[in-house]
């Protein structure tokens, strides 16, 4: 591993290069017989329709473990990615600072980068939903970049990395101040790609982020780049009704509008009802349920994020111990993605084959990056929560509270018809950001990606017509194009030379999905990578309605 680290030192430079998902077949077999070797546990006999209530019952989980091993074929999902998505890698390092006096080694960021065929777009960053990656942000490529009436529908320029340690995209190799960190890259590579303002969006619910990792990495970008990033897109942030010892002003404008439920300060007659509801619909469960405040399922995890976590405070405090079990059984990974799905968006509808893409995705370079990245973002968040400048390690008390800037945000939240888990009320984000667009959606956030399209797109939009407004510097024409350099041919395996016996790859945009005339569609070099031990090259998420 120190020797891969190394080199990666030399490599560091601004090159930007187009890249190729390559899987070995080893890995490929070693998934195979474990699946074959899989031992399930005896299960308790619970009443119909409380079959889950322990986890994922043996009934849900057998015919998916069937299906992986008789009827998925990665290497055409494979070919799909490959043949559909304009794919780079760049490595990236961060200066040294204060907490980190030695420079970090450069990281190798994976990214796609889907140009609009429209000479208006906005550069747009989209961050992918935690801890999912890049290539499951599929469904609003289309929407984005060619939208059916470009003349009075904003379109954008997408740039969409996947965050270290998952997919493409290396590991940290430390564990402090990720998010920070994370934020920075992100920053770096707009300003490679020559983007020298642009605008940012989540695309998943922050309440429901491990962390709020969905969250607070944009609420980074937005503070800590804010002179590049013009303005961010949150949606449910991780905020709460204004405190009256720490926001008098904050409190007395809520209670007033709540009072007579007025239209007042951001708020809306439709945020007092949706919070009547939620809190009417918690004291019936709670009084109903009273060993489960909910009603429904426990939640794997109480912290951290309300629909997620799996192996309650071990998986936080020791992330080693939970990758060790997750590593080793894919079934066991599977589980729990049938578990984080079912809590998210019970009615999501995925089929066996979306279920066990999602799932092989995931085991392939192994889960241990992202449990370490949700491990370091709890002590983060702890940081920003209690004021800190940095993060907490240990270190309570000796940090200096500073002001944290205000961002410009739009925000999104659901449930404002009352159905949701929680309400958030748009306005309270006003405790933290300039919030200079909200919108309010009925039903829950689920996994946005795939089910609300139409509503962050509209987000994303409403975000770019209020920083038009306030910001002329948006509009400055960033570069017409990105410089790609040939990765080299290197002798290798037997995966590598099938690898590399392919033709080159089109890198254009489909425009069956997008609608673009493929401008970035000239041949260029592969760079076919073989998954090892040390660098894992292969992607957590995938397009699941290609």
């Amino acid at each position: 591993m120190e020797n891969s680290i190394a080199s990666l030192h030399a490599a560091d430079s601004e090159e930007i290069k187009p890249y190729k998902i390559h899987v070995s077949s080893k890995y490929l077999d070693l998934t195979k017989k474990k699946l074959e070797l899989t031992r399930l546990p005896h299960e308790v006999l619970l009443p119909r329709g409380r079959e889950g209530e322990h986890g994922t019952p043996k009934s849900e989980i057998e015919p998916l473990i069937d299906f992986w091993l008789e009827h998925y074929t990665w290497r055409q999902r494979e070919t799909h990615l490959n043949t559909a998505l304009p794919q780079y890698r760049t490595a990236i390092s961060l200066p040294s600072t204060t907490t980190t006096p030695t420079p970090s080694p450069p990281l190798r960021i994976h990214f796609l980068h889907i140009k609009s065929p429209h000479k208006h777009a906005l550069p747009l960053l989209l961050i992918p939903t935690f801890p999912l990656t890049n290539l499951s942000l599929t469904p609003l490529f289309a929407p984005l970049t060619d939208p059916a009436s470009p003349t009075s529908t904003q379109p954008f320029t997408l740039i969409v990395p996947s965050l270290p340690g998952l997919g493409f995209s290396d590991a940290f190799q430390t564990s402090t101040s990720l998010l920070s960190k994370s934020a920075a890259l992100c920053d770096a590579l707009m300003k490679r790609l020559g983007y020298t303002y642009y605008l940012a969006s989540a695309t998943g619910s922050g309440a429901d982020s491990p962390a709020g990792i969905d969250y607070h990495l944009l609420r980074i970008l937005g503070e800590e780049h804010k002179d590049r990033c013009l303005g961010i897109h949150v949606i449910e942030p991780c905020v709460q009704a204004p405190i009256l010892s720490e926001q008098p002003v904050g409190w007395m404008k809520f209670a007033f509008a709540r009072f007579f439920h007025a239209n007042l300060w951001g708020y809306e007659k439709s945020d007092f009802v949706a919070l009547a509801s939620t809190q009417s619909r918690t004291r019936t469960r709670t009084s109903s349920h009273p060993n489960n405040a909910r009603g429904e399922e426990r939640p794997l995890l109480n912290r951290g994020g309300r629909a997620y976590g799996a192996v309650g405070v071990l998986g936080l405090r020791e992330p080693n111990t939970f990758a060790y079990a997750l590593c080793d059984s894919p079934v066991g990974l599977l589980s729990l993605v049938l578990s984080a799905l079912r809590r998210r968006s019970p009615g999501h509808g995925l089929s066996k084959m979306e279920i066990i893409d999602v799932t092989q995705l995931a085991w392939l370079p192994g889960p241990e990056a992202g449990a370490r990245f949700w491990a370091a973002a709890v002590d983060e968040v702890r940081g920003f929560e209690s004021g800190m400048s940095g993060p907490v390690d240990g270190r309570k008390g000796k940090e200096k509270k500073k002001m944290r800037e205000r961002s410009k945000v739009a925000v999104t939240v659901f449930g404002a018809d009352g159905e949701g888990e929680a309400y958030v009320c748009p306005a309270w984000a006003g405790t933290k950001h300039n919030v200079l667009f909200s919108q309010r959606a009925s039903g829950r956030a689920g996994i946005a990606v795939w089910e609300r399209v139409d509503v962050l797109v509209d987000g994303i939009r409403g975000l770019a017509r209020e920083v038009e407004r306030v910001d002329p510097r948006l509009r400055i024409r960033a570069l017409e194009e990105i410089v790609v350099f040939q990765e080299p041919v290197l002798e290798g395996t037997e995966d590598e030379s099938e690898s590399r016996g392919r033709e080159s790859v089109d890198y254009s945009i489909d425009e069956s999905w997008v609608g673009g005339d493929g401008e970035d569609g000239e041949e260029h070099g592969e760079h076919g990578m073989q998954l090892d031990v040390e660098s894992p090259d292969t992607v957590v998420a995938v397009n699941l309605r290609g």
